[in-house]
C-alpha cells in the first residue's frame, strides 16, 4: 500500500520547479529590460553589508549601497543591491564588492524609467538565473522519477 508521501511529494517537487522558474523567468525578464533603460550617473553615498540571521546558521550577507543622482530635474536617494537578491555566504566576500563602491565615488545606475526609485548598479547575474533554471530542471526531474516509482510501486512491478 502506498503512503501518502509518495503521493506528495512529486506535488512539491513540481510546486519548487514552478516557483523556481517562475523567479528565473522574472529574471531574464527585468535583464532584458534594463537594456532599454537609461545609464544615469549617481555619488556613492553609504554602502553598508545587510546580514539577516537565518534559523538554521549565519544567513547570506548581501551588499547595498546608497546611490543619489538626478533625473527628469529632481534628485534621488536609492538603496541598490542584488537584482537577484543574491547574498554571500561569507561576509569577507561581501565585503571585496564594497571595494568597487567607496563613499563619492561616481557610478552609472540602470534606473527605471516609470520608477525612479528603482535603480540598480548591475543587471542580474547570469549565474544566479543559470543556478535558478537548474535548479528548476532538478526539481522537475526528481518529481517525475519519485511519481514514475510510485506508479510502479501501485502496480507491483
Amino acid at each position: 500500500m502506498l503512503d501518502c508521501a509518495h503521493l506528495l511529494a512529486p506535488w512539491l517537487m513540481w510546486a519548487g520547479s514552478v516557483l523556481l522558474g517562475w523567479l528565473f523567468v522574472r529574471g531574464l525578464r527585468l535583464r532584458i529590460s534594463m537594456t532599454h533603460w537609461p545609464r544615469v550617473s549617481g555619488i556613492v553615498r553609504d554602502h553598508k553589508i545587510y546580514s539577516p540571521r537565518n534559523l538554521h546558521g549565519p544567513g547570506e550577507h548581501r551588499p547595498t549601497v546608497t546611490v543619489e543622482y538626478a533625473a527628469a530635474g529632481r534628485k534621488h536617494v536609492v538603496q541598490c543591491d542584488s537584482p537577484a537578491r543574491m547574498g554571500f555566504a561569507n561576509k569577507e566576500h561581501a565585503k571585496s564588492t564594497m571595494v568597487h563602491f567607496t563613499v563619492g565615488k561616481s557610478v552609472k545606475l540602470y534606473v527605471d524609467p516609470h520608477d525612479p526609485q528603482r535603480a540598480f548598479l548591475y543587471p542580474p547575474e547570469t549565474s544566479a538565473l543559470l543556478m535558478l533554471s537548474v535548479e528548476a530542471l532538478f526539481l522537475l526531474v526528481v518529481g517525475v522519477g519519485i511519481a514514475n516509482g510510485a506508479r510502479h510501486a501501485a502496480c507491483g512491478t
